[in-house]
């Protein structure tokens, strides 16, 4: 058009502008196009909307239990709950409940928990040492977590967050709420004499192990933390005779994360909850509302090639209890209502 007319001829200084300015458009939005898909290959954000509060709901706790990789099975039950329209205004979390649990409280969909689930290596997670302590560190752990949660401390999350823990000297179960969330979940998943304890806070605190010795499905902290319901998730099904064995864990078994979680449940675990001071902690899970036990006792916790199987059964265990808990919901809503 400029080319065709005297009248609007066009200037030479402008249209060199034009032609800077458009080139410089294009490379900002190829750059721009570029880091959205590196991103999306490479990261998944959680969301950071914090959820509204129903007026008069009750407060629904999902409680995630311990049990190796056999907690891939949490990511399942969460699928199941979230498609039928049920979002938990708590999660309590023991060693890999509380790894999987705090992911999905700092806004982590079913989905993205899923992509997650499938796709980290052992490596991810695993850092060898050497120690008189344990020989694994924890930091990586602690690491990603924090990286997954953007830096968020648990008070921060969208759904309110609680990590169990043991204090290492006294075994006195230990109820983590706030601050550092990746310090928490470390804590949670500290098998003893294996990794080397943390210490909260880290300078000078007291150190902390595995949640699961004291608290494998922490029903009773859920209670404790206000919850009107509690849908428990246990994927451990004990043999009392394999439990209390003195099989000493193989190469292969010791060799990845999930390994090193399911030895701390055959020995630690497994005796305390075969001693009869541990009646407490053995029907812990008795006193949930909602109990859901996924088919897994089949699927070695070792097996990390039948996460996606794991998860299945997560979901398929769920299904069934859809209608009672939306009942139970239905129910406390209308009580409390009649109350107010």
């Amino acid at each position: 058009m400029f080319a065709n007319s005297n009248k609007h001829q066009a200037n030479p200084t402008l249209i060199s502008q034009l032609k800077f300015s458009l080139t410089a458009i294009s490379r900002v939005s190829f750059l721009a196009t570029l880091s959205v898909a590196v991103s999306a290959c490479n990261s998944i954000t959680p969301k950071t909307t914090p959820i509204a509060p129903v007026p008069n709901a009750p407060i629904v706790a999902l409680v995630l239990g311990g049990g190796g990789a056999k907690g891939f099975a949490h990511v399942g039950v969460i699928k199941a709950l979230e498609e039928n329209g049920i979002t938990p205004t708590l999660v309590v979390g023991t060693s890999v409940g509380s790894l999987v649990g705090s992911l999905y409280a700092s806004g982590y969909t079913p989905a993205q928990l899923e992509q997650l689930a499938l796709t980290t290596p052992d490596s991810a997670l695993t850092d060898f040492t050497l120690s008189n302590q344990g020989f694994i560190e924890g930091i990586k752990l602690k690491n990603f977590i924090n990286t997954h949660v953007g830096g968020r401390p648990i008070e921060a999350f969208p759904i309110a967050f609680a990590a169990i823990a043991a204090e290492k000297n006294t075994l006195k179960k230990a109820v983590f709420t706030k601050g550092n969330a990746g310090l928490a979940v470390q804590a949670s998943c500290s098998v003893p004499n294996i990794f080397i304890a943390p210490r909260i806070p880290e300078k000078g605190g007291k150190k902390y192990v595995d949640g699961g010795v004291v608290s494998l499905v922490p029903v009773d902290s859920a209670r404790a933390l206000g919850a009107d319901i509690v849908i428990a998730v246990d994927v451990t099904t004990i043999n009392p005779s394999s439990a209390t064995s003195s099989k000493l864990p193989t190469i292969g078994s010791l060799s990845n994360f999930w390994g090193l979680l399911e030895y701390n449940f055959m020995t630690n675990i497994g005796n305390n909850l075969t001693n009869s001071s541990s009646s407490s902690a053995r029907n812990e899970r008795q006193r949930a509302d909602i109990l859901i036990t996924p088919n897994v006792s089949h699927i070695s916790s070792l097996d990390t090639s039948q996460r996606r199987a794991l998860i299945n059964a997560g979901t398929q265990a769920t299904a069934p209890q859809i209608n009672a808990i939306k009942q139970l919901i239905k129910e406390e809503s209308n009580s409390k209502y009649a109350i107010l």
